[in-house]
């Protein structure tokens, strides 16, 4: 096993990319120290995909994308500032809302990261807000896509757990709007101790305009979320479904897309799909060999004999996933772990589902910390703040998610109650 480990790290050293490594690394070991056939490699590539779960990750991607297309991010930040109007620090306030909107739509870090940052970060920077600041924040609330649904990370980890992704779904929901209010609370704190200016107050008729405006986008989660926790589709025809409204919004009610249009939104969704199908594919086979190496009789006996405290061995799991957050792509470190912690969870009694929400939790605070925290590379790329400025400037932010993960993990009602009030009809 120290030869998977230690290769796939000299790899990435070397820089390249981490589902090649992944896949280079599981050839090169069963090839020098097993007996078995390189097609075993093929052979559990091919089947790390072969999961219907997976089958509503293109969709998702693909509703956001003609989403984002067809404008919504702008017309979301329209209405969020009429709404929120003359608060002091009021723009930052926006970025939190708008990126709760935009996470019942898309459900991914990034996309929201670049989406949102591309357009509010210069609109601060007018305003007077420190461009460092309005990076970081950005940045920061990008980390509550994933979180509420539909979440990519969520139904990655359903199809390695075998865990339902409609409870999944519905277990984000609530520790989303918990992350989204204590970004909030950072913002409040931040604005009233550098004294940030004030927002702009609207008149009744620009809220109404801008809300009508909006309406279109904001009943895409609620038809499909409701379809969801409904019990009335699953998952993956809930994407189904937000690709056609998505379609609907587009080219009916608000007449910004034209079919010309389609390829280029086709191929970014196709690029996307595939660059974390890859990854995936790899991860699992990679995630194989692992588990092989790992007897998990012997794995649980040890945890067992060093602590009995389930408290204690989720604080280890944390600080375990928190340290490869850094170094690793958080979707890798889901497929391969979480073969090896099912056992795990089971012989300590913690909730696969409540688990689901903790890891994906733990991954975004990866996507914020040096040196692979790709958000805050996105937001460096978008606003030419050098990534240790926005380090800085992330700190209250970082120390805020990890109190969040700590109540998730540590009071699983927060992510348990809508799962157990729901009857445990979801699909």
């Amino acid at each position: 096993m120290q030869f998977l480990i230690l290769m796939m790290i000299m790899l990435l050293v070397l820089g390249m990319p981490v589902a090649y490594s992944m896949g280079l690394t599981s050839l090169l070991y069963v090839m020098l120290f097993t007996e078995m056939s390189p097609m075993l490699v093929a052979q559990r590539i091919c089947v790390g995909t072969d999961n219907l779960v997976l089958l509503a990750l293109p969709f998702f991607l693909l509703a956001g994308e003609i989403m984002n297309a067809a404008g919504i991010t702008k017309r979301l930040m329209r209405l969020t500032l009429a709404l929120i109007g003359p608060p002091r620090g009021g723009l930052s306030y926006v970025v939190v809302a708008v990126n709760v909107l935009l996470a019942m739509v898309s459900g991914a870090a990034i996309a929201s990261a670049a989406a949102v940052g591309s357009t509010m970060v210069p609109m601060m920077t007018k305003k007077g807000y420190p461009r460092e600041y309005a990076a970081a924040l950005n940045a920061a609330a990008a980390t509550i896509g994933p979180i509420i649904p539909p979440s990519v990370g969520f139904i990655i980890y359903a199809s390695v757990s075998g865990a339902s992704v409609g409870k999944l779904f519905l277990a984000g929901t609530v520790p989303g709007i918990v992350l989204g209010v204590g970004t909030l609370l950072v913002c409040l704190w931040s604005a009233h101790r550098h004294s940030f200016p004030k927002g702009e107050s609207h008149s009744r008729r620009e809220m109404r305009e801008s809300f009508l405006g909006a309406l279109p986008a904001l009943l895409m989660p609620v038809i499909i979320l409701g379809g969801i926790f409904g019990g009335l589709v699953t998952p993956t025809e809930a994407g189904a479904l937000a690709v056609g409204y998505g379609l609907l919004a587009a080219f009916v009610f608000y007449r910004s897309l034209k079919l010309s249009d389609l390829p280029a939104i086709l191929l970014i969704t196709a690029r996307r799909t595939a660059t974390i199908m890859l990854i995936i594919a790899c991860a699992s086979c990679y995630g194989f060999l692992i588990t092989r190496e790992v007897n998990a009789v012997n794995l649980i006996g040890s945890l067992q004999a060093a602590t009995q405290s389930r408290t204690l061995l989720l604080l280890l799991l944390l600080g375990f996933i928190l340290i490869l957050g850094m170094f690793m792509e958080g979707g890798s470190i889901m497929i391969i772990l979480t073969p090896l912690l099912l056992p795990v969870l089971q012989a300590y009694k913690i909730d696969v589902v409540q688990f689901g929400v903790v890891f994906q939790l733990a991954i975004m605070i990866g996507l914020l910390t040096p040196p692979v925290g790709m958000l805050l590379f996105v937001m460096s790329g978008i606003t030419r703040v050098p990534v240790p400025a926005i380090v800085r400037q992330s700190r209250p932010f970082l120390v805020m998610l990890i109190v969040v993960l700590l109540l998730v993990t540590f009071i699983p009602e927060i992510s348990l109650w809508l799962v157990n009030i729901s009857g445990g009809n979801l699909k």
